[in-house]
């Protein structure tokens, strides 16, 4: 069984990937012609030695030793034709194959030939979520399930036809097979890839489409400045954990860092970690002009096994634009793709919307008249001024209204203003998890069956789905919360109601 990391390059890339390659040290050391396809194997034959990190540190402790440095060797086949051009990554050459592939390549195969229901692991970028990325596992005959805001970026799992693609595979910006393929079939490997491509997906991954506008790219740069600039304890710019190179995880604290311009032939500023509080100090330090030199600084990584390599700074940054759905990925702005946004509105539209008109409010009732009235006319219990202790550790305001084994979270607003409540809602479904679904209602404990939102919202036009609500941040926490209390063990309902005016 061979392995075989497979990249689909960019045709009109190819030229720039070879001088690259050479630019690394590998050089040409057999040409073979199979079919109409070229066969460039790609090796360091001398590789760099490389400086070990740790050796430094523990110098005391390594006496009358010569400083011992690794030798790391890699390689890259090419295969090409005057059509198509792929690669195979041999040791750690994906770092390199990476920035001139078709980056879409592995999500538009894995859409046609993996087993929906049988994945094994999935990592995801999130969208105006509290978490950024995520790696999963799954048990054996999973179906691929998706969260709001969830940006697919790395899938494996069994495949469909085992006899052409091998038990299973990984997906990301390229593929990885386990094959009984001799390097010399790849070929027919190749010739099978470009068929299905050219075939209907059997399903639509959420995921996101490169930015190409430069005008716009200009825009988010300066956003992306403004954000770092403005940060405090509690940033919306985060350093990546970790990034996937092709089918590759690469985790950010394995190696050690400076900072430096590019083309500007300063010295390399090196940092404790690789975070934005550092990234500031360089700043000042140096007198840097972030917002006219944010794709210049570069991150120079010290690597314990390989040679030593650059990134741009961007690379590492991870920051989603709050006013839409724009995202940095590897360095580069994409948005999040028709197919994320169907899913949402499907998702959304399997809360049924609960109204009764007679408890539409004028504006100048408030959130606490409109509790209060609830309480005296209509049986519930009003807890919206109630923080309450849970386990002596969690003090929150559990809820706004009670009612028959129900919890009520009410808020008056615009839709856009509403996520505030659905917040709250998904915190205290957490701490009623931890605590089996039991709350006190007046000294009394009572078992919860229902979440419900009450949300009151100021809209000329009554609506029939949720997903009439033009609001894209309001449907990810919505899909959030729907999520939370499923899982939860709770049923989620949503009661509608509108500010009216006195001559309605």
């Amino acid at each position: 069984m061979n392995k075989y990391n497979l990249y689909r390059i960019n045709k009109e890339r190819e030229e720039e990937l070879v001088e690259k390659l050479e630019a690394v040290g590998l050089e040409i050391i057999s040409t073979t012609k199979i079919d109409d396809f070229i066969f460039q194997l790609f090796f360091s034959k001398e590789p760099d030695e490389v400086d070990i990190w740790w050796v430094e540190t523990y110098r005391d402790f390594l006496p009358n030793i010569e400083p011992p440095k690794n030798k790391i060797y890699f390689g890259t086949l090419i295969i090409s034709n005057p059509e198509k051009c792929y690669a195979v990554s041999l040791g750690k050459s994906h770092f390199y194959l990476r920035q001139y592939c078709d980056s879409d390549f592995g999500l538009d195969l894995a859409e046609r030939i993996i087993d929906p229901d049988n994945l094994k692991i999935k990592n995801s970028k999130f969208y105006k979520s509290k978490k950024s990325k995520s790696i999963v596992s799954y048990h054996d005959g999973s179906e691929i399930a998706y969260d709001s805001g969830e940006s697919m970026h790395y899938l494996k799992g069994k495949v469909l036809d085992t006899t052409a693609w091998g038990k299973s595979a990984s997906f990301g910006s390229s593929v990885q097979f386990n094959l009984e393929l001799e390097p010399a079939e790849l070929v027919g490997l190749i010739t099978r890839i470009e068929q299905e491509l050219t075939r209907e997906s059997n399903f639509k991954l959420p995921r996101v489409d490169k930015v190409r506008d430069e005008n716009k790219k200009n825009e988010l740069d300066q956003k992306l400045v403004s954000t770092i600039l403005a940060t405090q304890d509690d940033s919306d710019v985060s350093i990546e954990e970790f990034t996937v190179s092709g089918v590759n995880f690469i985790f950010s604290d394995a190696d050690n860092y400076s900072f430096y311009m590019k083309g500007f032939g300063r010295e390399k500023v090196q940092i404790d970690s690789l975070n934005i509080e550092s990234l500031l100090d360089f700043v000042r330090e140096t007198g840097v002009n972030l917002r006219e030199s944010i794709n210049e600084i570069q991150v120079f990584v010290h690597r314990e096994y390989g040679r030593d390599f650059s990134q741009p700074l961007k690379f590492y940054l991870d920051f989603i634009d709050d006013e839409d759905r724009y995202c940095l990925i590897d360095g580069e702005w994409h948005k999040f793709n028709q197919s994320y946004l169907d899913y949402l509105k499907r998702e959304v539209d399997t809360l049924e919307i609960i109204y009764d008109a007679n408890f539409d409010i004028n504006d100048e009732v408030d959130e606490d008249d409109f509790n209060t009235a609830r309480e005296e006319n209509n049986g519930y219990i009003k807890y919206d001024k109630v923080l309450t202790s849970l386990d002596n550790k969690y003090r929150v305001e559990k809820m706004d209204l009670y009612k028959d084994n129900s919890l009520y979270f009410v808020k008056k607003g615009k839709p856009q203003k509403l996520s505030y409540v659905i917040d709250q809602a998904i915190t205290t479904v957490k701490i009623l998890q931890n605590r089996a679904s039991k709350i006190e209602i007046e000294e009394d404990e009572v078992f919860i069956e229902n979440i419900c939102l009450w949300m009151i919202i100021d809209r000329k036009e009554k609506i029939e789905r949720l997903s009439e609500i033009n609001s894209l941040i309001l449907h990810m926490k919505l899909v959030d919360w729907k999520k939370t209390v499923i899982d939860a063990g709770y049923q989620p309902k949503v009661m509608l109601n509108y500010i009216v005016s006195d001559e309605q």
